[in-house]
């Protein structure tokens, strides 16, 4: 049962305003559409009288929408900051089996309903004397929709499957992997005394949400019509292809427009050939596109994963003049742009040496090591403190001002933290957008108190 959120009443009247707006009803042909009597749209859209469910299921019988349009999302981090202590972490331990046998310890760790990140913390629980990929004593799962950054502590196996191709690959701390979705992978121990768990930072990024539902919707067949590959070779041919079809042309008026023969366009399309620099311009400006959009995705995975060791990471203070802190670059993907994952180590001991960290990213953290870390940061024109001991993890908001400062005893005792930062669904193309709206259209769009036109006239 969720207590009364004014900020989320107000927030489901603007979207219900705006799905009005967009439908093109005002107040009198939204009553007469939702069987409400006189007036009652107007208390609606303002607040005075709560949107019910049986009202969002009304809406989405007799308009072409559905109850997701008119939801808006529970806000868990109206301070911009949400912390979850270590004793709350273990307090959510559970031990999960495998083949009749204990297999992992979870634990949950700091997660918000405004972000796709689902972060456990896991401790491996079936110790093997060897580095076998085939060891019978390997419980292996059945891959999972999410992404998953994984960070390790301690002697883990990692072993991952893609395909035919069956992996183990030995870890220590300060390890880290990022893997593609539904690829099989497990862990173990390679001791049974010493501690060894993982971070496993899942996050639906693009595929959950809107994209999940709608192709669901669709069917598989068409799903499988939407894919396009992941190989750079073969995935600019058919970027080319889909926007021709889209734009219902032949190859012959793509040809005439970009000013290109007819045999290189077909060469294009086909993958015969890839297109040069100059290709990509003239083929953007005859289909009334950007570059970008052309361009193939790049990767550096190898069998579904890209792994990176400590001892090979690269590692840089920041700010270059007066370092608060050193960070060290963790695994990833040129194919997720928007995911960074950073090690950092607090060198600022106190406020004045700190450096504030800001991003459009949403941020999770998790205090490593042995060391306690103060989180200081600024929301809603007040700033604000948590005092953060290992083991405690914590969501920031995006475009929230963050610092760190060691509270170490010694300065030789940085403080640890672990940070992933991924895109939420405000990626580029609605950034962009935003700023391409007229001036007044922002507070609008996030918020709509108006009908679209004036009932003066004027």
């Amino acid at each position: 049962m969720f207590h009364p959120d004014p900020d989320f009443d107000r927030r489901a009247a603007a979207l219900l305003r705006a799905a009005a707006n967009d439908l093109k009803r005002d107040d009198t042909a939204a009553e007469r559409d939702l069987g409400l009597a006189p007036g009652t749209f107007a208390e609606l859209t303002c607040g005075e009288r709560p949107v019910s469910w049986d009202l969002l299921s009304r809406a989405a019988r007799v308009w072409p929408l559905s109850e997701r349009d008119l939801l808006p999302l529970r806000d868990d981090a109206p301070r911009g900051v949400r912390v979850m202590r270590a004793e709350e972490s273990f307090a959510s331990s559970r031990t999960l089996s495998r083949g009749g046998v204990d297999y992992y310890e979870y634990r949950d760790t700091a997660m918000s309903r405004i972000a796709s990140y689902r972060p456990e913390w896991i401790r491996m629980l079936q110790p093997v004397g060897d580095n076998d990929p085939l060891n019978p004593e390997v419980r292996w799962n059945r891959g999972h929709l999410l992404y998953q950054f994984t960070y390790f502590v301690g002697p883990v196996n990692y072993y991952h499957r893609w395909g035919d191709h069956v992996a183990c690959v030995p870890m220590s701390t300060g390890d880290s992997v990022w893997g593609l979705p539904f690829a099989p992978h497990s862990f173990t121990t390679r001791s049974a005394d010493e501690p060894a768990y993982i971070l496993a930072l899942t996050y639906g990024g693009e595929l959950v949400g809107d994209a999940q539902r709608e192709l669901a919707v669709l069917g598989a067949d068409a799903a499988r019509k939407s894919v396009l590959p992941f190989t750079e070779d073969a995935a600019a041919p058919a970027l080319l292809r889909a926007f021709v079809l889209a734009r219902a042309l032949t190859l012959e008026e793509l040809a005439d427009r970009s000013g290109l023969t007819v045999a290189h366009v077909t060469a294009l399309t086909d993958g015969e050939r890839q297109p040069t620099e100059g290709d990509l311009g003239r083929l953007a400006e005859a289909l009334g596109i950007s570059i970008r959009d052309l361009l193939a995705p790049r990767t550096t995975t190898d069998g579904g994963v890209a792994v990176r060791h400590a001892a090979s990471a690269r590692r840089w203070h920041y700010p270059a003049d007066s370092p608060a802190y050193r960070f060290t670059e963790l695994a990833g993907d040129p194919s997720h742009p928007h995911t960074s994952a950073l090690e950092v180590e607090v060198l600022a001991d106190s406020v004045a040496s700190a450096s504030w960290l800001t991003t459009y990213q949403h941020t999770y953290l998790y205090v490593l090591g042995d060391q306690p870390v103060r989180l200081l940061w600024e929301a809603g024109g007040e700033r604000h403190i948590a005092d953060l001991r290992p083991g405690d993890s914590a969501y920031v908001a995006p475009q929230v001002p963050a610092l760190f400062v060691s509270e170490g005893s010694e300065p030789t005792e940085a403080a640890r933290i672990l940070l992933l930062r991924i895109a939420g669904t405000v990626r580029p193309e609605v950034r962009h957008a935003l700023g391409a709206m007229a001036e007044d259209g922002l507070q609008r769009y996030i918020n709509e108190d108006r009908l679209w036109y004036a009932t003066e006239g004027h």
